[in-house]
């Protein structure tokens, strides 16, 4: 009873869930005297005295992430309707350059790793990006230690950045523009346009590079099949600018991987009321941009479209949820995250089990008046806010980054964020 008390902690056992006839929610009551009808999260203020890990344990095998990573900042302020942690991380928090530098130089001398990867929701949005690749790139080069970032956003980062951390080691560059028209850019809010992209590219070829990696997301909202044309005529524009920065030539180093995932709807964001597109829809928009985008110079990637469908239960599963995952356990489900380790019969055969529909939690259109098993949760901005989003992106609508225009989320109202949210 006392932990619960405690700001930022939820104890699911002290609320009961009460259903509808129609297996929705109606409502979650705590079940304990004083404790809160709404936990709401706790926020670290202080970033510059928030403990972080200053020696890792370092494996005698080699992992995918064999790398320091360097926390800049939490929270994002781009407000892109598909992102869950963009929304419930906020504000934006970031650390000074003097306590990365300490935090970096303790870690590179306490594990012996021969990278540094710069790690955030918007990595290229930290205000003193160029002081810190500086500091990096003048310390590290010369030890052989390289700088990685993950994807970067096409609208502001700086070529000069990106020649300048790669001088140890010269890998391709990642971009994310998410969708392939504007229009569904505008839907999602994510804030880059084709321009973006043509100007980050052109650049990047002109100072050497020869690879680029564009990401993207099918089955969102509104998406049509001229939305995934739009993705293939990135990927040729691409190339086309190539050819132009190279007198028409394309070098045998050269090449474009399109990378797509399946939209999952996630709570306490504005598609939350989406349905996520039926398996044979997903198959069927990956097989048009496997014709679209069958050249020699271009490879793709896609996701599993059935895994994809058990991360939607799953992303917006009430606690009975948590007996099917149980229960595939039992059924021998492991690593499933893995494609070649899933077996969506035995997930099925656990939702039946358990008298639940896939379709139930997937491929349901939810109403605003539905009380999803998370309201109860207080994660700063407001449902009111997620509606007002979407209707946004019904009307392919833009709000601009927090940074320059408060869009009154509600976070800024939290009793934990005074002074925080600018």
């Amino acid at each position: 009873m006392q932990i619960s008390k405690i700001e930022g902690v939820y104890i699911p056992s002290f609320y009961d869930v009460i259903y509808n006839e129609d297996n929705t929610v109606k409502e979650v009551v705590p079940n304990k005297e004083d404790i809160p009808k709404r936990p709401h999260k706790r926020i670290i203020r202080d970033m510059e005295n928030v403990p972080s890990p200053e020696k890792l344990i370092v494996p005698y095998i080699e992992t995918v992430h064999n790398r320091v990573v360097l926390e800049l900042f939490r929270g994002c302020t781009r407000g892109c309707r598909f992102c869950q942690a963009g929304m419930i991380y906020r504000p934006i928090r970031e650390k000074s350059i003097e306590r990365l530098t300490e935090l970096v130089d303790k870690l590179i001398k306490n594990t012996g790793y021969d990278e540094i990867s710069l790690s955030s929701l918007s990595t290229s949005d930290y205000s003193k990006l160029t002081e810190l690749t500086d500091y990096l790139v003048n310390k590290y080069t010369d030890k052989n230690i390289g700088i990685s970032l993950p994807s970067l956003r096409l609208d502001n980062f700086s070529m000069e950045i990106a020649e300048k951390i790669q001088q140890v080691r010269k890998s391709g560059l990642t971009f994310a523009p998410e969708a392939g028209t504007q229009r569904l850019r505008d839907v999602i809010n994510k804030g880059v346009s084709e321009q973006d992209l043509k100007s980050a590219t052109k650049k990047a070829f002109e100072m050497g590079w020869n690879s680029v990696k564009l990401y993207f997301m099918i089955g969102l909202p509104t998406e049509t099949y001229d939305d995934l044309d739009g993705i293939a005529n990135l990927a040729y524009n691409v190339i086309d600018i190539y050819r132009d920065v190279h007198d028409g030539k394309l070098k045998r180093s050269f090449s474009v991987t399109v990378s797509t995932s399946t939209f999952v709807p996630k709570p306490f964001t504005p598609f939350q009321w989406h349905p996520q597109d039926r398996s044979e829809e997903v198959v069927n928009k990956q097989k048009h941009l496997i014709k679209k985008l069958k050249n020699k110079d271009i490879k793709y990637n896609y996701h599993d479209s059935q895994t994809s469908l058990m991360e939607a239960v799953i992303s917006r599963g009430d606690r009975r949820i948590g007996k099917v995952i149980y229960d595939a356990f039992k059924l021998c489900a492991k690593f499933d995250g893995w494609s070649e380790y899933f077996n969506l019969d035995t997930w099925k055969e656990a939702m039946a089990k358990n008298n639940l529909s896939i379709d139930f939690y997937a491929h349901r259109q939810r109403s605003y008046e539905e009380v999803f098993p998370w309201d109860h949760i207080d994660v700063g901005v407001t449902k009111k806010f997620l509606i007002r989003e979407n209707e946004k992106a019904k009307e392919n609508g833009v709000t601009v980054d927090c940074r320059h225009k408060c869009s009154a989320c509600g976070i800024s109202a939290h009793n934990m964020t005074k002074g925080l949210c600018k």
